[in-house]
């Protein structure tokens, strides 16, 4: 499992959104271990929120879908050096009860619409 990204060497707010596929039987377990990675990147400087989505079809090909936000892409950058970080994600490509395919990609606001928006 690959789970390299590129730097976003931008200081303006991104998001970082990451889909999963995950084996039927597997989801508690990857829950557990991506709680693990979460814990420890909620307390990075500039980190603004989490949200995993579960999709609400059971077998789905995307299973899941973590949606993180990021004050701007320097912050970003730098909890992904962190070594405490990376350690949580190898324990969650090494662990022999998980097959997980994920999918992560920066991305910023290219366009933001609201009620009532002329666009």
């Amino acid at each position: 499992m690959q789970v390299d990204l590129t730097n976003s060497e931008v200081d303006e707010p991104v998001t970082l959104i990451n889909a999963f596929t995950v084996p039927p039987g597997e989801s508690e377990l990857f829950l557990e271990r991506w709680k693990d990675n979460a814990r420890v990147m909620a307390r990075q400087p500039g980190f603004l929120r989490a949200r995993m989505y579960h999709s609400l079809t059971e077998n789905a090909e995307i299973g899941f879908v973590n949606v993180a936000e990021w004050r701007s892409g320097r912050d970003f950058d730098a909890a992904r050096a962190n070594p405490e970080w990376r350690a949580s994600i190898r324990r969650m490509i090494d662990d022999p009860g998980l097959h997980v395919t994920p999918r992560p990609v920066v991305y910023r606001v290219g366009l933001d619409v609201r009620p009532g928006d002329e666009l």
